[in-house]
């Protein structure tokens, strides 16, 4: 089955099962439309979802207690790709572009490895014969993304203005 992970356990909270979960989603909303969820590929029934300020807190079947909480902690909370929130046109979810091959104009610059998450600008992590590589994920190098394909084209100019490698 194929799965999308949009949070993770990060405490018990209170005595009577409900947890906080660390979003990593951009619609925080989603979670209180969610019937059911994985933690470990077990299915789990939504009891309560409760979003306030200072986090995301629910409650699932058969986690009444507090020990049962804390026994979830760290752990991801997965969905069905079919329950999936719509993505605008020319967004992604990280899963699809890992693994992407990377090409700035007609040469293959690499694969890409990670997406770090920043708040104003994904920074995409691609490994490359010269170690890795970050750049940020914006219009003015970004100018293909081809899921189907797993391909990711840069305009070539701007890969070679901005590119930083790790040391």
């Amino acid at each position: 089955m194929d799965r999308l992970t949009i949070g993770y356990i990060s405490k018990a909270q209170g005595v009577k099962g409900e947890v906080k979960i660390s979003p990593l989603t951009d619609d925080v909303n989603r979670f209180k439309k969610l019937k059911s969820v994985y933690i470990d590929s077990k299915a789990y029934a939504v009891k309560g979802v409760r979003i306030l300020p200072n986090g995301i807190f629910m409650t699932f079947d058969g986690i009444d207690d507090r020990n049962s909480a804390e026994l979830l902690r760290d752990k991801e909370i997965r969905i069905e790709r079919k329950d999936a929130t719509i993505l605008p046109k020319d967004r992604y979810f990280i899963v699809d572009v890992i693994g992407c091959e990377v090409y700035a104009g007609d040469e293959r610059i690499g694969k890409l490895k990670d997406v770090l998450q920043y708040g104003s600008a994904d920074v995409y992590v691609i490994s490359t014969s010269k170690g890795n590589a970050m750049i940020p994920a914006i219009e003015r190098i970004i100018k293909q993304v081809d899921i189907d394909n797993k391909r990711i084209l840069l305009d070539k100019e701007a890969w070679n203005d901005l590119v930083v490698y790790e040391e």
